[in-house]
């Protein structure tokens, strides 16, 4: 993707989105320049739709564009919908004459990362999550999928991604200046910065936009790793993103996240829920 797309992504998030009033009332509208979007499809007859944030509205919309996006991808788009009902599942959306952005995704493996970063970022966030779905009877709103965001030193035309690991072995941290074992029910997940592409001219600070699937590490941790229902119905496992940061000219190991299972904390996680 090129360094202007990815600025007016992060550019785009910064503004402020246009709400008319909430879906359901009269003379309803939501107005969206551009949200994250996964593309899925609903009922029987495998309807394509995308799943979106809705700016704290998620919901299912469909529209003659998002019917040509590539389906269990992550896409950058705009839409508009007015005094519509959702009756199917999905809300009939209009296409605010942009073209959809897709976004670079990597699948995260349950294995030691075997790559060194081709650059390294002086900060990382999540940008998106389920979080707020994350109620009974759980299903996967955004099929797993992460958009995270980095801010890093690269050249014009330069095409960057993350990739994604769990290493089993690797499930420790120091704490008190000694390396323990962070214990069942937690997870540390490995970051690593790359590029498929390099580019050219002096390096800037640039704005990357990352998708991770998230699902295969996230399955793998139920069935072979440190989980434990105990007892419950359903169970949330705290997640903490490891990476090398860059902090001047030296490179440190950092850590977004944070153990806390409270629900009234912010926090990264699965959750879990007995089938």
């Amino acid at each position: 993707m090129k360094t202007s797309i990815l600025k007016l992504i992060c550019a785009a998030f910064s503004i402020a989105f246009l709400f008319s009033s909430c879906l359901g009332e009269t003379n309803t509208q939501l107005e969206m320049p551009m949200d994250y979007a996964f593309i899925t499809s609903v009922g029987s007859t495998g309807i394509p739709v995308a799943a979106v944030t809705g700016q704290g509205n998620p919901m299912y919309i469909t529209s003659p564009q998002i019917a040509t996006l590539i389906p269990n991808q992550c896409y950058i788009l705009g839409y508009k919908i007015s005094n519509t009902s959702n009756t199917s599942g999905y809300y009939v959306a209009e296409d605010l004459g942009a073209k959809a952005v897709k976004l670079n995704q990597t699948t995260g493996y349950p294995t030691a990362p075997s790559v060194e970063n081709d650059y390294v970022p002086t900060g990382l966030s999540v940008l998106y999550y389920d979080y707020g779905l994350l109620i009974e009877n759980y299903q996967s709103f955004f099929g797993d999928r992460w958009i995270f965001g980095a801010k890093a030193s690269l050249r014009d035309k330069d095409d960057p991604y993350m990739e994604f690991y769990y290493d089993p072995n690797n499930q420790k941290e120091e704490v008190n200046g000694q390396v323990e074992e962070i214990g069942e029910n937690k997870i540390i997940i490995d970051v690593r910065f790359k590029r498929t592409s390099y580019g050219d001219g002096a390096e800037t600070s640039t704005n990357v936009v990352s998708v991770g699937d998230l699902s295969y590490i996230k399955s793998y941790f139920k069935n072979n790793s440190n989980f434990d229902f105990k007892g419950q119905k359903s169970i949330l496992v705290p997640i903490k993103f490891r990476y090398s940061k860059l902090n001047g000219t030296e490179e440190k190991i950092e850590t977004i996240g944070n153990w806390s299972t409270d629900p009234s904390q912010f926090q990264y996680i699965f959750h879990y829920a007995q089938e």
